[in-house]
């Protein structure tokens, strides 16, 4: 019983409860007026209880089909400026503060990966940034960094989620409360945050595109789940497209691979399956953080699990700020850092090439 779909599971349903004190637990028990209203928008998009009943209806019919709404994503991206930029933040929120005069609970944004596409779909990692020096406050940095990458063209800025513009706007704010002989380029930083971010007293420019809503829009996969995660979005992509599994099955990506990396040796493959020839999430494939060393050399070391999440990223960084760690181990863990952030930026092009080749 507990096997089949139950209605926890079904993504943002806010009458869970109630169907549960009714005794309705499972999703094939589900009818059309437990979600509610199932209309789409007035411009086509899916909305929340349209998408909901499409997970119940696919989950209890065993429909392992993706819905897509073609004419919807192909109108969106035929608004995308080339070239398209993927950014993706790695950030930290302490009780107790790294550095020196700051506050608890501020925002830190200690690393980015960035991806670019252009306009004949020619794909690389192109930059990033980690701030690996203990005790050094690293948002200003960081955004001087991510605006050099970004400030040389008017081409597309892409974020998964609400995440990067919450950040870039509590930098900014952060920027704004520092005096001009700490910060010189201060008006700088300012004003690049503002045009590609949007809050209560701006609307950037060039402000961000999120994937996560175009998923939500126009982009339902049973293997997804009642999660809209790309943790969970980019296995159920790869394993819907042949175009995906077949470009990256190849050894086309790393330092002087057709696809430029910078952190993955030459010649990586992203797409592997299991024995049953499911492809496996790619998140599975990054390398052991401590690839080579040795069980007791590792048991020495204050790091203990792979970065494969973002919570084990804040965690990798805590830890080079707050403990007392070798340089070997600090090392491994800069390296660690950086293949997960990087794949976090592949994963969203994986993302827009799978949505590509299915408009054409």
């Amino acid at each position: 019983m507990f096997e089949l779909p139950r209605v926890m599971d079904i993504w943002d349903f806010r009458g869970k409860q109630k169907l549960m004190d009714e005794g309705i637990y499972l999703m094939r028990e589900v009818k059309e007026e437990h979600i509610g209203e199932i209309k789409s928008t007035d411009d086509g998009k899916l909305s929340r209880t349209q998408r909901q009943w499409l997970q119940v209806r696919k989950a209890v019919d065993n429909d392992p089909t993706p819905y897509i709404n073609i004419d919807g994503l192909r109108a969106e991206m035929a608004s995308f400026v080339y070239p398209l930029h993927f950014i993706d933040f790695e950030t930290s929120m302490v009780a107790i503060p790294f550095n020196k005069d700051r506050i608890p609970y501020e925002q830190l944004a200690f690393q980015f990966s960035h991806h670019i596409v252009t306009s004949d779909h020619k794909i690389e990692h192109i930059g990033q940034y980690i701030c690996v020096e203990k005790g050094m406050f690293p948002n200003f940095e960081f955004i001087r960094n991510l605006k050099s990458q970004l400030e040389h063209d008017q081409g597309s800025v892409f974020r998964y989620a609400d995440h990067e513009n919450t950040v870039l706007n509590q930098i900014l704010k952060q920027v704004e409360e520092v005096s001009i002989e700490e910060v010189p380029d201060k008006s700088d930083l300012m004003d690049f945050i503002k045009s590609i971010t949007h809050g209560a007293n701006h609307q950037g420019t060039r402000d961000m595109i999120d994937l996560l809503k175009l998923v939500k829009y126009y982009y339902y996969h049973p293997l997804m789940g009642g999660s809209n995660s790309l943790k969970y979005v980019l296995p159920a992509v790869l394993n819907s497209s042949e175009y995906i599994q077949k470009k990256y099955s190849q050894p086309v990506y790393g330092k002087n691979s057709t696809i430029k990396s910078l952190n993955y040796d030459n010649g990586w493959v992203w797409i592997k399956k299991d024995e049953k020839g499911a492809v496996i999430n790619p998140y599975k494939l990054l390398p052991p953080l401590f690839e080579g060393f040795e069980d007791d050399q590792i048991e020495q070391f204050l790091m203990r699990s792979d970065i494969q999440e973002g919570g084990a990223a804040m965690t990798a960084y805590a830890k080079m700020q707050f403990a007392q760690i070798s340089d070997i181990e600090r090392e491994s863990i800069i390296k660690g850092l950086l293949k997960y952030c990087e794949l976090d930026t592949l994963a969203m092009v994986m993302v827009w090439e799978y949505w590509m080749d299915i408009i054409k």
